[in-house]
């Protein structure tokens, strides 16, 4: 009986997860070459996180005001965000080879660290491909930190 009941949780475990609607996935996105310089941190990147992320992905909030945002995940500076390109891209970006939507999520803060209370603001389709192109070209232009 014992199996018979293992059995089963384990087949319920499979059929939900087939049912989740995929995992985070590399865009597979690369840089224009040569790289067009069109999207930059100061025209796209920071307004990009400013509107989507920083609200529990900022470096100014402590674990508990995060929303459960990882620690060190932090995209309220340009060095924050090179830290993690590949858990953004896979989160957020849309690419050749995968369409990422988990982030932002379904509820936002209505300020920075604050309760999930309201519905979050979604990029576009075409907002994603951008953040996604302008991951895979800024990782690799200069930086001076």
């Amino acid at each position: 009986m014992r199996l018979v009941v293992t059995l089963l949780l384990l087949h319920l475990l499979l059929l939900l997860a087939a049912c989740t609607g995929g995992s985070p996935t590399s865009t597979g996105t690369v840089c224009p070459d040569p790289d067009p310089g069109t999207l930059t941190y100061d025209n796209f990147g920071k307004p990009f996180m400013e509107k989507y992320c920083t609200w529990c992905h900022n470096s100014t909030l402590t674990r508990s005001k995060r929303n459960g945002a990882p620690l060190y995940h932090d995209f309220d500076s340009l060095m924050g965000v090179l830290q993690t390109p590949d858990h953004i891209d896979q989160q957020t970006g849309i690419g050749p080879e995968a369409s990422n939507d988990f982030m932002p999520p379904e509820r936002c803060p209505s300020e920075p660290g604050g309760a999930l209370v309201v519905s979050c603001a979604k990029p576009t389709d075409e907002e994603r491909r951008q953040l996604a192109e302008w991951i895979a070209c800024e990782r690799n232009r200069p930086h001076t930190f």
